[in-house]
């Protein structure tokens, strides 16, 4: 019978060791499977404690990023075959005794979870490209043109977080046609200062949005004043602000990367903003190896090319496309919850143990949650909770 089998990579520094070290905790209290760490020892800058290891001497040329990703995507060369396996980037932490459950989700040929974003997003994450300078600059045009208007600019991290926040409660608030009116009918019967809600407020003289303390977190501009000049684009449909090439200011997202997929590997992308898959869990048994082979010799390839960041999730979309998976079944976030600190929807009821990437429209109660940055921020909500898991 096939045995059912955790796997870890890691190699290099100390702190990727140290959160292979948690998340090895953790596992070991919720699952029942084998664990088996990759490495190459000759890299570690500290022992691993763990008992079952399979060292792996690594190209020497390659830089220990390098050496994680030639162990991650070459993995099923390392492995004993006739067993069913999943592996677990180092920071995908198990919170649940359905942790184990995972394995019974495996669809050959292989069977991943979904990404936070989708292609256009992840591209200037996996290629060189100017298109994330390219979107500063915008921004800072829109900026410089409230602070000339207005004397102060919103330059401060927990103030863009906030306007961030406040971006959210508004999008939210457009899905119910009810709140909607009611939040309409409210503001047309305020007198100077309308509050949104019990965190926000907005002082109609100057057409400023507020925190309780006072701070400025966003404005409401004079859209004919500052097409005028900044040549930016206000769409009143979308409500959004675009330049020139009619791009999103304030998100990253280019085609780049399915671009360079067609230039490097003649493998067309035909949905440029497909919802691409995440490295960091997936299941495979030998029924995966002609997937797996394909991924590790593009990885490979990539790592000669300038065109090229050291990431393999870019590959992995090429795969993805070349073996015609690009509607094979993802699994459920319950599996691999990606917790984005900056996703002001990323929530966590503790009662319940419900989480939610979208304000609770739709929530899961996890089994692993993906903590990808952020690690052991003790002010962090989601953190807090993982920490009563322990």
């Amino acid at each position: 019978m096939n045995r059912k089998i955790f796997v870890f990579v890691v190699c290099g520094k100390k702190e990727h060791i140290d959160t292979l070290h948690l998340s090895l905790q953790y596992l070991r209290k919720y699952s029942k499977q084998k664990i088996i760490v990759i490495t190459d020892t000759t890299r570690n800058e500290v022992e691993i404690s763990h008992e079952h290891i399979i060292d792996i001497k690594t190209p020497e040329h390659f830089t220990h990023h390098q050496a994680s990703i030639y162990l991650k995507t070459g993995i099923h060369k390392f492995l004993p075959k006739g067993n069913l396996y999943c592996y677990l980037d180092t920071d995908v932490v198990a919170v649940s005794e359905q942790c184990d459950e995972i394995f019974n989700e495996y669809i050959t040929p292989i069977r991943f979870a979904p990404d936070h974003c989708k292609v256009r997003k992840f591209s200037s994450s996996a290629v060189h490209c100017n298109c994330q300078n390219n979107r500063e600059i915008d921004r800072q045009k829109f900026f410089q043109f409230t602070k000339d208007i207005n004397g102060v600019t919103i330059t401060e991290p927990h103030l863009i977080e906030k306007g961030k926040e406040l971006q959210f409660e508004f999008d939210q608030l457009k899905k119910s046609l009810f709140k909607k009116m009611y939040t309409a009918i409210r503001f047309f019967l305020s007198p100077q200062v309308f509050h949104f809600n019990e965190q926000f407020y907005f002082n109609k003289k100057d057409k400023t949005w507020h925190i309780k303390n006072g701070d400025i977190v966003m404005y409401d501009v004079d859209v004919e004043k500052m097409q005028m000049a900044t040549g930016l684009v206000y769409n009143k449909w979308t409500k959004k602000w675009y330049n020139q090439q009619g791009e999103d200011i304030w998100y990253d997202e280019c085609n780049h990367l399915t671009e360079q997929i067609a230039e490097t590997f003649s493998i067309d992308i035909k949905d440029k903003n497909w919802q691409h898959w995440n490295g960091g869990v997936f299941l495979f048994d030998d029924n995966s190896h002609n997937f797996l082979n394909a991924w590790y010799n593009k990885t490979m390839h990539i790592f000669t090319l300038p065109e090229w960041k050291v990431r393999d999730q870019g590959t992995l979309i090429a795969t993805v496309w070349e073996f015609g998976l690009a509607n094979h079944p993802t699994l459920s976030k319950k599996f691999n919850f990606i917790a984005d600190y900056n996703n002001n929807g990323v929530q966590i009821n503790t009662q319940t143990e419900q989480i939610t990437d979208d304000g609770f429209v739709t929530s899961y109660k996890p089994s692993f949650v993906h903590v990808y940055h952020h690690w052991g921020n003790r002010s962090w909500p989601i953190w807090q909770w993982i920490e009563t898991k322990s």
